[in-house]
């Protein structure tokens, strides 16, 4: 495949070691999808990135410097060339995905899993106004302004109260009396399994984990980021490139 190129429209540090980069492409995006960037030589294989926010053709990627390729990301200007792959990922989920105005939604993100959730309250903003968000961080330094984002109704939480609420954002998710008709969340898989026990007290709820599993061909040939899903009496092996990386956390075998 060729790489297509972008110039870069925005690249803003937007809290510790966490940054905001926009560019333009000619596809269109749909919410869980992701883009895959080349940081050569500081990784060979493209890096994966979620679309965070897609725009007028704009699409946003929130991004921390964990590696020497995310650093390099973070030193490049405005007008300066990156090259990408992409979109990749399933959108037929979220696409079927049927909404109702009086929907109750409940987004719950871990740290950097907050990428994922800010695309899907924009989307499904459009089909009901019952939006909630629990986001969790570290500490203060680590916690992103959402309403930057047109995010209302946040729930941010730390692990050292430092910010919103003391403590994880599973146990401040657990503490609220909630009737979500779905919910999704994104973060640490640790954090997925805590919440799959606490979604038992929702049985008829939906629910949704987007998995951050590595990836390198994105298109599910290497097989390197696949998660074992339930199937009839036993389970399959499914990609989180191809076939996600939204799956129900029903199915999961965490």
């Amino acid at each position: 495949m060729k790489l297509n190129s972008a110039k870069i429209l925005k690249n803003i540090k937007i809290s510790k070691d966490t940054y905001l980069m926009q560019f333009k492409i000619r596809q269109n995006v749909f919410p869980t999808q992701f883009i895959m960037i080349d940081t050569y030589p500081y990784r060979f294989l493209l890096k994966p990135f979620i679309v965070a926010n897609f725009e007028d053709k704009v699409v946003s990627i929130i991004y921390k410097i964990i590696s020497d390729g995310t650093k390099w990301l973070s030193t490049k200007k405005i007008n300066d060339e990156i090259k990408f792959l992409g979109p990749f990922g399933n959108v037929e989920k979220i696409k079927n995905l049927k909404v109702n105005q009086e929907d109750n939604i409940v987004f719950i993100a871990g740290g950097s899993g907050i990428a994922s959730v800010i695309f899907l309250y924009k989307y499904f903003s459009k089909f009901t106004k019952n939006l909630k968000v629990f986001y969790g961080e570290k500490n203060k330094s680590y916690v992103i302004d959402l309403k930057k984002f047109g995010i209302k109704d946040v729930f941010y939480t730390t692990d050292d109260g430092s910010y919103g609420e003391r403590g994880f954002v599973t146990e401040v998710f657990k503490s609220y009396f909630l009737s979500p008709q779905i919910v999704f969340c994104c973060g640490p898989k640790e954090m997925i399994k805590n919440l799959k026990q606490i979604m038992k007290k929702y049985p008829n709820t939906k629910f949704y984990a987007l998995m951050e599993e590595y990836i390198c061909c994105g298109v599910g040939l290497c097989r390197s980021c696949v998660v074992k899903v339930k199937n009839n009496n036993g389970w399959i092996y499914e990609t989180v490139c191809k076939e996600g990386p939204m799956f129900e956390v029903e199915n999961l075998i965490l």
